[in-house]
C-alpha cells in the first residue's frame, strides 16, 4: 500500500512538469529561429496586414514571417511588391509577373513582401531543413547585401 502512495506522489510531482517540456515539433521549430537569428534573420510572429482581398491565400494556416531589414540606402535597390501563393500559383500585387525565384520557395511558403523596410518571406514552417534552407536562400538572393554566408548553415 506504501508503494502505491509514493508511486501516485511521484506521479502527482512529475506529471505537471512533464507537460511542460517542449514537443519534438516546438524543439524543430526553436531550432529553425534561432538558425535564421544567427543567419541575420529576424522572424515575426504577427500577421501580416495590408493583403488586397483579390491575393486569397491558398491556405489560412497561421504564418510565421522571416525577414531581413533594409537600410535606407538599400530601399531604392529593390523593387517593392507583394507576392501571395494563391490556388492558381504566385500572384503579385502590382499585377507584374512574378519572379522565377518565387517557384523554388517550399509549398508552406505563401507570401513574399518587398517594401520600404524588409524582404520577408512568410510560411507555416512546415517542410523541414530543405524548406528552411529555400526560405533562406531566397532571403539571401534578393536583399542588396545577401546573408552572411558563413551562417546560413
Amino acid at each position: 500500500m506504501a508503494y502505491i502512495i509514493i508511486f501516485f506522489a511521484i506521479a502527482a510531482v512529475l506529471g505537471p512538469l512533464i507537460a511542460v517540456l517542449p514537443s519534438k515539433r516546438q524543439r524543430r521549430l526553436a531550432d529553425f529561429r534561432e538558425r535564421a537569428r544567427k543567419a541575420g534573420v529576424h522572424v515575426s510572429l504577427n500577421p501580416l496586414k495590408g493583403i488586397p482581398p483579390r491575393l486569397q491565400r491558398a491556405t489560412d494556416d497561421p504564418l510565421v514571417g522571416y525577414g531581413i531589414r533594409l537600410m535606407t540606402r538599400q530601399v531604392s535597390l529593390v523593387e517593392h511588391d507583394l507576392f501571395v501563393r494563391s490556388r492558381s500559383g504566385w500572384e503579385s500585387k502590382s499585377g507584374k509577373s512574378t519572379p522565377p525565384e518565387l517557384q523554388e520557395l517550399p509549398e508552406s511558403a505563401e507570401i513574399v513582401v518587398v517594401d520600404e523596410s524588409e524582404i520577408a518571406v512568410y510560411w507555416s514552417e512546415l517542410g523541414g531543413e530543405e524548406a528552411l534552407a529555400k526560405v533562406l536562400l531566397l532571403l539571401d538572393l534578393w536583399h542588396p547585401k545577401g546573408l552572411n554566408a558563413s551562417r546560413l548553415s
